[in-house]
């Protein structure tokens, strides 16, 4: 267990014994401080959990993008170089006429707009 997991069970418990001696007593505030510190706790411990859970995930997808990339690699070995190739050819073009490229862009992008949202 972590440091946020321990520290917001213990807050969660300790709200939760604040909160059952104000009932006790009949003392609301102390119900309500009881119950906020309780919240607070369980948020703690939830936040945490998030994170544990995202941190996991993006670990597997890391790992699976990783493997993709070794699979394809080894499907296409030319692809690699072909891209390569590619990009240093649109580098150049870029550098040599970067309004006509601005232009081309624009409009690829003006079309696949058209294409998603249709024609209104």
């Amino acid at each position: 267990m972590d440091e946020d997991r321990v520290t917001g069970a213990a807050k969660e418990v300790g709200g939760k014994i604040k909160g059952a001696a104000g009932e006790l007593s009949g003392d609301r505030q102390m119900q309500a401080e009881g119950k906020a510190t309780e919240l607070k706790g369980s948020a703690q411990s939830r936040y945490r959990q998030a994170k544990d859970t995202l941190g996991d995930a993006a670990s597997q997808a890391k790992e699976f993008a990783s493997d993709t990339l070794d699979r394809a690699r080894e499907r296409y070995p030319d692809a690699e170089r072909a891209y390569r190739q590619g990009n240093e050819a649109l580098s150049q073009y870029a550098k040599e006429s970067p309004l006509v490229l601005a232009v081309m862009a624009g409009a690829i992008g003006y079309l696949l707009a058209l294409a998603i949202h249709g024609r209104r």
